[in-house]
């Protein structure tokens, strides 16, 4: 076998017949032994692709996927307007300035919707109505995926809403989830000379908050429409004053811990905003 190394590389290939010859033989032995004759046949998805590019007819485009015909002028200024008129005037928008001026009305102490146009009420509702939706399919996602748990769970330990808290056994697996009971908002109003800084402004919230001390009802009522002062509300804490410890204000702090943990935590900003304003009031002004 001759092998074209070295200086033989730089001249043209010598072609040996007898060489030739015999790798020709030893290939038809090895196609022998196979089994596989001398011309194999083609396979199918070979003979039409091959058909296919031997068709004069056959019209064969290509078109790379990452060409994009550039936009015209007019095709550009048409996608900015859409592009600033869904920014300006898009549902995304319209919700945002609708949730804005919710928030507004609650951090200012208005009813939900109070100066609402009638198309600002129709979005507020229709985003209720989309979120409690969303929250019902959650919710049903969430209680199927926790019967789930408890049936492979080895120790089988199911969800609160499905124990007895009594005999802390499993009452009903497919029972639906003991929705919990949303405290009422109670209207307040902020006053700084108030002990506590605010008042409840119904008589009956003011009576469901204190009706376990019935000193500080009485002092409140007659606050409210005679202006007296209150006397059992929480004293500041002074060393000197054994009145003020902490041991000997249970009633006064349980009290004030009962009205403060009845305020959404909006009214609770609100109360800390008219201490800072009355504090203002009475610090003299820097000069």
């Amino acid at each position: 076998m001759t092998r074209d190394r070295g200086i033989r590389s730089l001249l043209p290939p010598v072609v040996d017949r007898e060489e030739e010859q015999l790798k020709a033989q030893a290939k038809a032995a090895v196609m022998q032994r196979l089994n596989v004759p001398d011309t194999p046949t083609p396979l199918p998805a070979a003979v039409d692709r091959i058909d296919a590019l031997n068709n004069i007819n056959t019209n064969v485009t290509f078109k790379p996927e990452f060409y994009k015909t550039p936009l015209t002028k007019k095709e550009t200024e048409e996608k900015e307007f859409k592009k600033m008129m869904e920014k300006e005037y898009g549902h995304k928008t319209l919700e945002k300035d609708v949730r804005s001026k919710i928030y507004k009305n609650k951090k200012a102490g208005k009813a939900k919707y109070e100066g609402f146009a009638t198309h600002d009420i129709i979005i507020a509702e229709t985003m209720k109505d989309r979120a409690s939706k969303q929250l019902k399919a959650q919710s049903a996602k969430t209680d199927n995926l926790m019967k789930q748990v408890y049936n492979y769970s080895p120790n089988k330990t199911a969800p609160f809403y499905l124990q007895d808290p009594v005999n802390n056994t499993i009452e009903n697996v497919n029972a639906a989830p003991v929705k919990q009971k949303i405290k009422k908002i109670l209207p307040i109003e902020v006053d700084p000379s108030h002990p506590d800084g605010f008042y409840f402004k119904d008589d009956k919230d003011v009576y469901d908050v204190y009706k376990d001390n019935p000193v500080r009802y009485i002092e409140e009522i007659s606050r409210k429409y005679e202006g007296t002062p209150i006397n059992s509300a929480v004293k500041e804490y002074d060393h000197l004053n054994k009145d003020t410890y902490p041991s000997n204000q249970q009633a006064a702090l349980a009290s004030y811990g009962k009205a403060y943990n009845r305020l959404t935590p909006m009214q609770k900003k609100q109360v800390e905003n008219g201490k800072k304003k009355l504090f203002q009031n009475i610090l003299p002004l820097k000069k």
